[in-house]
């Protein structure tokens, strides 16, 4: 183990956290494209974009994040979160 892991912390959580934020951002301009559309519109377009260009683990990750803490997420997110399809490892 290097000195850097030793003194930083729990490196894999760290770069956890870098990928959700990381992830969450991305959704997040995703759903700043589409705000113009109407609401109902705007949530499916975001969900299936998602479904779309992401992999199952990048979608996995994401939902599993937000699903006990939804209100983290901007409305249209909220919105689209029950549309994307669960990751399946890749």
């Amino acid at each position: 183990m290097t000195e850097a892991l030793l003194t930083t912390g729990d490196a894999e959580g760290d770069h956890h956290d870098e990928n959700i934020a990381k992830l969450s951002r991305m959704a997040g301009q995703i759903a700043d494209f589409f705000k113009a559309y109407p609401e109902e519109e705007a949530a499916a377009s975001i969900a299936n974009h998602i479904n779309q260009f992401w992999t199952g683990r990048m979608r996995g990750d994401f939902l599993a994040a937000f699903a006990a803490r939804p209100e983290a997420l901007p409305p249209l997110l909220r919105r689209a979160l029950p549309r994307i399809r669960p990751g399946r490892g890749g």
